[in-house]
């Protein structure tokens, strides 16, 4: 797995905050904000997306292997899922238990 998104990650280390590949890694929209997707075919990784200062940080939450084109239950799910595990996080770091 680590191959497939191996370029990816290449790509948003060089370039940092620039990097933007509306194909393979956006924000999501709607309930899914404000998390962002890296999409590998069917293969699907949510995480959060902070600049600090000039660098880019990014906290990857889970992933999925998609079965169908199109939306799917178990997509919300996934979504609902980062979207919980982004709130841990947060709770976390306000309270001094993480760091940027």
């Amino acid at each position: 797995m680590q191959k497939k998104f191996a370029g990816q990650f290449d790509a948003l280390t060089k370039q940092g905050p620039a990097y933007c590949n509306w194909q393979r890694f956006k924000p999501l929209s709607g309930q899914g904000k404000p998390l962002w997707e890296f999409k590998e075919f069917d293969h699907r990784l949510y995480c959060h997306r902070q600049v600090v200062k000039e660098r880019i940080v990014v906290i990857v939450f889970n992933g999925w292997a998609k079965d169908k084109s199109g939306r799917t239950t178990r997509e919300d799910r996934e979504i609902q899922k980062a979207q919980d595990l982004y709130a841990e996080f947060l709770n976390e770091l306000s309270k001094g238990e993480c760091k940027l």
